[in-house]
């Protein structure tokens, strides 16, 4: 991917896209498409996570991180 340098914004290409411009709609799809193939489904739990000892704190999120990265193997599995 080659690299641009600009010495003002007004030398820049335009980026942005007109309110109401039919394209709004399909750039955004896209750059959603785009963001989940680069996250993936993150599983993070949602609200505040209370714990009684950092011990606790600790093996949850080991657990957690083990969980993850078997989802991510699976995805890569499935894609070979």
């Amino acid at each position: 991917m080659p690299v641009h340098k600009y010495r003002s914004i007004e030398d820049m290409p335009e980026l942005w896209v007109a309110q109401g411009d039919p394209a709004i709609g399909r750039r955004m799809r896209r750059l959603w498409r785009m963001a989940s193939a680069f996250a993936g489904p993150l599983g993070i739990p949602r609200g505040v996570q209370k714990f009684h000892s950092l011990d606790e704190m600790a093996e949850d999120r080991h657990r957690y991180e083990e969980e993850r990265i078997a989802r991510i193997a699976a995805r890569n599995a499935r894609k070979q």
